[in-house]
């Protein structure tokens, strides 16, 4: 079902909250202040139970413009993931959750590194915005079983990339 947010525009609501598309926060942001840009991701997800996808259906989402406008303060943690229900040609994309104090932002674009200008894009789009932000430090991995790990571990930045590629189901290539 669609609904019209004053500020957000077109929302999609479902069982599982609400779905932006990504590609829409780029001139929102660019209007208004992090903190109130934040607010407002926090009052979406109080609306729809706790939980908002972004969604895009690129490779080479805008995810920097996004989560510049996240105060860095309200993030309690991020998780990178695997999931395999967003791409049938690939094994896995991968996915992030970003929990605010409101609740779980699954940005959910077409993130997938099985060749190196895909994994450049996993590199560009998604751990530089999250290095730029210092949100390393608050970002995990979080494995098929469940477990997760620190993103960076001991400012060990190739072990970050490895653990990256392998949620992504694809090997290292030395």
């Amino acid at each position: 079902m669609r609904k019209r947010d004053f500020f957000f525009g077109e929302v999609y609501e479902g069982g599982a909250g609400a779905t932006l598309r990504l590609s829409d926060m780029e001139p929102l942001a660019r209007k208004v202040s992090a903190e109130f840009f934040t607010a407002q991701l926090n009052r979406m997800l109080k609306e729809h139970d706790g939980q908002l996808t972004l969604s895009d259906g690129t490779s080479y989402p805008s995810f920097w413009s996004f989560i510049d406008k996240v105060v860095p303060e309200q993030v309690g943690f991020v998780e990178i993931y695997a999931r395999q229900d967003v791409n049938d040609n690939v094994e896995a994309t991968l996915a992030c959750d970003i929990v605010l104090v409101n609740g779980v932002i699954t940005v959910k674009p077409h993130w997938c590194a099985y060749k190196d200008i895909r994994a450049d894009e996993v590199i560009s789009t998604l751990l530089v915005p999250l290095h730029l932000k210092a949100l390393q430090g608050k970002a995990y991995i979080r494995w098929d079983d469940g477990e997760t790990e620190p993103l960076l571990q001991n400012d060990d930045y190739q072990a970050e990339l490895e653990n990256v590629f392998s949620v992504s189901k694809v090997s290292v290539h030395q």
